[in-house]
């Protein structure tokens, strides 16, 4: 196998600080090294090297401990940082006790969020498995507990709203080839379980193993397949009444949902189009390969 080049490294790691660039997130040794944009694993040490000629030649820069682009302009990331953990602990007791929900495999924060770099007033985004023929039900009960706590996506501009923007069952968790991007990768490898059932994130992650592509340093090591439960023919019927009648209280506010049997994706602010074509414009500012 042929070993990548000192030239090659730095080129990941420029791609890697460009990308994080975009949302003003300088970052670490570890994450520059877990989350490197890159087409094949890079091992420390060639990394710390190619990152410290960047610092000499000053097109990477290092302040208290985080690698930035020079010239480049970063929020406190600090600040930053002890925001997101608030808001974790305000409501990881919450996303567990949502997780009593029977159906429910996996709950997982996902965004700016989980990438410990939001806003004042960030929703909390939430992934959610469930189990095969599930995700209307859930998605009913998980819809009228928050309503109840005032944390439902209709309660818009209340800080720590919860964005329930993705159901999948476990039947479903391959992300559709035509949407695999480095913004969709990005997001995953980044996510933060909270509630984890027989192993779902792992099942999850082993399924969405095209994420190498983009982050191949991000290594995960899988237990042994576990069993998935046989559906209840009583509850599969209750599925499909929870469908019919939210699809007919959704239907005059569908836009550019996906919602199907398997999976309710409401991507009306999909942010992916803009990211990638900022990523591409930060490239080429850059002078930076893609």
């Amino acid at each position: 196998m042929r070993k990548r080049t000192g030239k090659e490294t730095a080129k990941a790691i420029k791609r890697t600080l460009a990308y994080r660039s975009i949302f003003q997130y300088p970052m670490s040794l570890y994450q520059i090294s877990t989350f490197l944009i890159s087409s094949k694993v890079t091992d420390g040490k060639k990394l710390r090297e190619s990152l410290n000629n960047l610092v000499k030649e000053n097109w990477a820069r290092k302040r208290y401990g985080k690698y930035e682009v020079c010239g480049e302009k970063y929020t406190n990331w600090l600040w930053k940082y002890k925001h997101a953990t608030r808001i974790f602990r305000e409501n990881t007791g919450l996303l567990r006790f949502l997780g009593g929900i029977p159906w429910i495999k996996m709950i997982a924060v996902t965004g700016s969020l989980a990438a410990y770099s939001p806003e004042k007033d960030a929703d909390v985004d939430i992934m959610i498995i469930t189990g095969k023929n599930r995700v209307w039900l859930t998605r009913g009960f998980v819809a009228t507990i928050l309503k109840i706590l005032k944390k439902h996506p209709e309660y818009d501009g209340q800080p720590g709203s919860f964005c329930t923007n993705l159901f999948l069952d476990e039947t479903k968790m391959a992300w559709d080839k035509d949407k695999r991007n480095i913004f969709v990768a990005s997001d995953i490898v980044m996510m933060q379980p909270i509630v984890d059932k027989s192993d779902t994130y792992f099942q999850f992650m082993k399924e969405n193993s095209w994420v190498s592509e983009y982050f191949p340093n991000f290594i995960i090591n899988y237990p042994a397949k576990v069993r998935r439960k046989s559906s209840g023919i009583l509850l599969n019927a209750l599925e499909k009444i929870a469908k019919r009648s939210q699809m007919i209280y959704m239907k005059k506010k569908i836009t550019t949902e996906v919602l199907k049997s398997h999976i309710i994706h409401f991507n009306k602010n999909d942010n992916s189009p803009r990211i990638l074509e900022a990523y591409k414009s930060s490239l080429k500012k850059l002078k930076v390969s893609e």
